[in-house]
């Protein structure tokens, strides 16, 4: 009993079976959460501690170093990079890949506890894992008011509303101000009276206080006895009382203000406040969304006059773009591939039968997705829509074996069971050919192994759906739909003249085979030809890492010279501003200075502008184009200000995968002079390079400092310490925190300090008051203490301990594989002085751990669908006949990619393996017959094969057209995210025309070259 008897008999079982997993498919289509990118697990670690007064290089040895000591003994650490900067430091933790981070995040935590004692007082400690879902999805501006007025509407007014939506994982409120109550003491006034700036703190903090003393019992019922004496206003605060009968008020003004202004936040150049929203892990970025829509439209009647909720980057956009590019890809695709089954096929309902393949598949694929955790994202839907092409081959070879079948006798029953029993072994090699090809994609780590394991899931879900529906439901349906008379129909018009031409295409191929069959000789010198043409294209076409895509959005990331005055950085970053305002195709900016995207330690001379473009249909240029034009004229007008520019989703893969920048030059070494003295000489000859944008030196410029040096003998006199010197005067120039208020729902922080005029005016700063311990008598701060200016770096780079600087750069214009090269020859010329060890890093060794890795894949590949021919033909020497169409393969895709200019990257790479598992499918039906023949008939191998060519040429040719025609919308890159398949696409295309007629020509001469024209096979 054959399979075809056992469906026969069940067709209404399978029947049934089918239409549950496509309605299944049809509800987890509906349900599916959809994203930009698969759920991304980067093992990586950072830790932020902020609060400090240090500079830089204080910040090194009382904070980072500590720090960093700690976590490299956690097991699975390979990598600790710090940066310092004046009063934070930022460490980032990178472990092996497969760790297990949740367990790891827990170890960090802990070793971070246990050296927290050791470090500064006042730290602020902050430890996360590193996720996607930890950067926004979707950010508003806030404009239209005074900047603290803006900030409590969006923490306190906003932000709960957004809070509350499922799927939203973390909503971030940062504004220019944030309002405080400030006590302004004047010092001498407060030094008259004995009191310091921290005595004042501590009787305000003593005085406004609430909490429970006891509880007592009466009359049945139990009293909680409370002290209430907190203040809800700037009034109450000054009505303290402090020594002798004086209040607040008697020594200090009290007024509602704002914290230090350290930051700006600014949207279209106008103060603003920013909210950023990210999503839970697993949540639907479209629902998300729409969710923020509906509430902003519910709030902008809220609003008080003038204010508005502008959106400033919403990534459900690129989404819904991305889903309707891939959706009308499929749909172009599936038509092409029709329209080449009804030419060959010749008859409507037979090629109706072939095309019910691809919405079954693809329904019953996202079923499949549903249950193992998949979303809908570019590289799940770009499988998919790869797979269009694909998922129609086995569907299409066993119903043109049906018709052949049906026109040869008059019982269809047995002419369709024979049919399918002929084709099951083949056809479900061929598929797992496919299909191993991706097993050793398991051998890939970081993004790109997660990345394309996402891809090469879905692929292999579909070809192995697809087989299993064209060896079930495609034959019942051929049964209960066509007969031998509808095969022989043909109808008129146009379709008569292709099928004739069709017809005797099979008949024309046997007897060119024939006529080459006996000159081995020549294709092997032809071969021969293709694969030194192909060495040669390889050093030709340009490599690069992750595909870019124009995402509709940039972050233009900015740097004033160290120690530069906020003021002044507004100033540049402001003709920046009106630069972009004036950029036709973008639409708004949102502006950070002092803080930027992400968990990161910034300073005040740093920052970064989000800007907006209008839709791909509304403007003339792509993305890069208007990146190009805004770096000249910024760089023209605003010489002082560096500049980088990025894309938003690339900039957080990138900054999680720990490569932000596509060229990074570490030099390591224990004199910072030295390292910085070599970067400055290294810099001017890479400048030279074409394609090299956005270098930077890694020689940050010191910012000023005034050493304060107490001198000890007199403060020893009058019973202090330096340190004592040192808090009173932090206490007047930094504020001493004295509690908080509470005005209606929301705290205010109270504070206490010296005026302006004190706390800026470097003259004033000597006069300023010191109460000694014993006698309260005030000292100035000139007798207790010297002032010398100097310069110190604003930051340092630290790596698994060592130090060293970066120089980093984009690249534009040139592929990143091209400027490397010109980039190792420079560092070739100018070696590094002793003492200084060079390494490059970021996206290019990236790139080159990819590449090591893809070609891995490509061998372990190779070596799998050997085996599985091996398994099916019994003998090596088919297989290896048929794999040696594949280097010959790769030319083709070489070719395409040049002449399209795409680069060699991680996608194209990824075509080049699927082309390995493609390549041997028209072998496998090729050869296939072949032996059938031989067995069957008895027949020898020469008269086998010529026999093959023409009768397993059309299936070839059907198939072949069908994958080229299926992947030729992603190869045209239109609609968004596109940009991520594209490369894949050119190369399969590239590949598979070359290789289809090598694989009709020259496997048939090299296994008659090999076995001899008059082998036969063994029953």
């Amino acid at each position: 009993m054959t399979l075809f008897d056992v469906l026969s008999r069940q067709r209404r079982f399978v029947y049934l079976v089918v239409a549950l997993l496509s309605v299944g498919g049809l509800w987890a289509a509906l349900v599916l959460p959809s994203a930009i990118y698969p759920e991304l697990n980067f093992s990586r670690i950072t830790i932020v501690a902020e609060g400090s007064t240090l500079g830089a290089r204080q910040v090194v040895f009382s904070i980072t170093r500590p720090l960093e000591e700690a976590v490299s003994v956690v097991p699975g650490v390979t990598r600790v990079r710090s940066h310092s900067i004046r009063g934070a430091s930022e460490i980032s933790v990178t472990f092996a890949p497969g760790t297990d981070m949740a367990y790891a995040l827990q170890l960090v935590r802990a070793r971070v506890n246990q050296v927290s004692s050791s470090l500064p007082p006042g730290l602020d400690i902050e430890v996360e894992r590193l996720a996607p879902s930890l950067f926004p999805i979707v950010s508003y501006n806030l404009e239209g008011g005074d900047p603290a007025t803006l900030y409590d509407l969006a923490r306190y007014g906003i932000k709960p509303l957004i809070s509350r939506v499922p799927g939203v994982g973390r909503v971030e409120v940062q504004g220019s101000d944030v309002r405080e109550i400030e006590v302004v003491a004047d010092p001498a006034r407060l030094a008259a009276q004995g009191l310091t700036y921290t005595a004042l703190a501590d009787a305000i903090r003593d005085a406004v206080t609430v909490q429970a003393v006891g509880r007592v019992a009466q009359d049945y019922r139990q009293y909680l006895i409370v002290t209430d004496q907190e203040a809800h206003t700037p009034e109450d605060i000054g009505g303290v009382v402090l020594e002798n009968g004086l209040r607040v008020r008697d020594v200090a003004t009290v007024r509602v203000g704002t914290e230090d202004h350290v930051r700006i936040i600014a949207g279209d150049g106008k103060p603003a406040a920013l909210i950023n929203i990210t999503r839970q892990v697993g949540g639907n970025t479209l629902l998300l969304a729409d969710s923020m829509a509906r509430i902003a439209a519910t709030l902008a009647a809220s609003l008080p006059p003038g204010v508005r909720l502008k959106p400033v980057y919403d990534q459900a956009a690129l989404v819904r773009d991305a889903v309707r590019a891939v959706r009308d890809a499929m749909l172009v695709g599936a038509g092409l591939a029709v329209l080449v089954l009804l030419l060959f096929l010749r008859h409507g309902r037979i090629t109706a039968i072939s095309a019910a393949a691809i919405p079954l598949t693809l329904a019953v694929t996202v079923f499949v997705m549903s249950l193992i955790g998949q979303t809908f994202n570019l590289m799940t839907l770009g499988a998919m829509a790869i797979a269009i092409g694909l998922v129609i081959d086995d569907a299409v070879v066993i119903t043109e074996n049906i018709a052949r079948h049906l026109a040869l006798t008059d019982d269809r029953f047995r002419a369709i069971r024979n049919a399918v029993q002929e084709l099951i072994w083949p056809v479900t090699t061929s598929t797992i050919t496919t299909v191993v090809v991706f097993l050793p994609l398991g051998l890939l780590q970081g993004v790109v192994g997660q990345f394309f394991a996402a891809l090469a899931t879905t692929l292999t879900v579909a070809v192995l759906v697809s087989l299993g529906l064209a060896l079930t439901i495609i034959p019942l349906l051929a049964e209960q739909f066509v007969t031998a008379h509808e095969v022989a129909a043909v109808t008129g018009g146009p379709l008569v003249r292709v099928q004739r031409a069709l017809d005797v295409l099979g008949p024309r191929y046997e007897r060119a085979l024939a006529a080459v069959l006996h000159h081995p000789r020549r294709v092997a010198v032809a071969a021969a030809v293709l694969v030194l043409v192909g060495i040669g294209l390889w050093r030709l076409v340009g490599t690069g890492f992750l595909p870019e895509m124009d995402e509709g959005a940039f972050v233009l990331d900015y740097w004033t010279p160290g120690g530069t005055a906020l003021d002044e950085t507004n100033r540049l970053v402001g003709i920046a501003e009106r630069i972009l305002a004036a950029t036709p195709e973008i639409s708004g900016t949102s502006r950070r200075t002092g803080a930027e995207l992400g968990l990161f330690a910034t300073e005040q001379n740093r920052g970064d502008i989000v800007a907006r473009l209008v839709l791909p249909s509304r403007r003339s240029r792509d993305i890069f184009a208007v990146i190009d034009e805004v770096r000249g004229k910024i760089s023209a007008a605003a010489p002082r200000l560096r500049i980088e520019f990025v894309q938003i989703l690339s900039d957080v893969i990138n900054d999680l995968a720990g490569a932000a920048r596509p060229v990074e030059i570490k030099l390591f070494g224990e004199r910072l002079d030295t390292l910085e003295a070599y970067a400055q000489r290294l810099a001017p000859e890479l400048g030279h390079i074409d394609g090299l944008e956005d270098l930077y030196n890694g020689v940050s410029e010191p910012s000023a400092e005034l050493l304060m040096r107490v001198h000890q003998a007199e403060t020893d006199r009058l019973g202090m310490t330096p340190a004592d010197v040192g808090t009173a005067a932090s206490a007047a120039l930094l504020g001493v925190n004295a509690g908080e208020i509470r005005t209606e729902d929301r705290p205010v922080a109270v504070r206490v300090r010296a005026p302006d005029s004190v706390r800026f005016d470097p003259l004033r700063l000597r006069s300023l008051p010191v109460l000694d311990a014993r006698t309260r008598r005030a000292t100035p701060l000139g007798s207790l203490a010297s002032f010398t200016p100097a310069e110190s770096r604003a930051g340092l780079e630290r790596e698994n301990q060592q130090q060293l600087i970066v120089m980093t750069a984009d690249v534009s214009g040139r592929s990143l594989g091209g400027v490397m090269g010109d980039v190792r020859r420079v560092l070739a010329a100018h070696p590094p002085p002793p003492g200084v060890r060079l390494a490059l890093g970021g996206q290019y060794a990236g790139q080159q751990e990819a590449f090591r890795a893809l070609l891995l894949v490509l061998g372990l590949a190779v070596v799998s669908v050997c085996a599985v021919m091996v398994v099916q033909f019994e003998s090596f020497v088919e297989p290896l006949v048929v794999l040696v169409v594949a280097p010959v393969s790769f030319v083709g895709a070489l070719v395409l990619l040049l002449v399209t200019g795409t680069a060699l990257n991680v996608s194209s790479f990824m075509g080049l393996i699927l082309l390995v598992g493609l390549i041997v499918k028209n072998g496998i039906i090729l050869l296939d017959f072949t032996r059938l023949r031989m067995r069957a008939a008895g027949v020898p191998l020469e008269t086998a094969i010529r026999e093959a060519a023409r009768v397993r040429l059309r299936p070839i040719l059907m198939t072949t057209l069908c994958t080229l025609f299926g992947l030729l919308p992603l190869a045209l890159g239109l609609g968004a995210g596109s940009e991520l398949q594209r490369p894949l696409a050119l190369a399969v295309i590239g590949g598979l025309t070359l290789s289809t007629p090598i694989t009709l020509f020259a496997v048939p001469i090299l296994l008659v070259a090999i076995r001899g024209g008059s082998y036969k096979a063994r029953p």
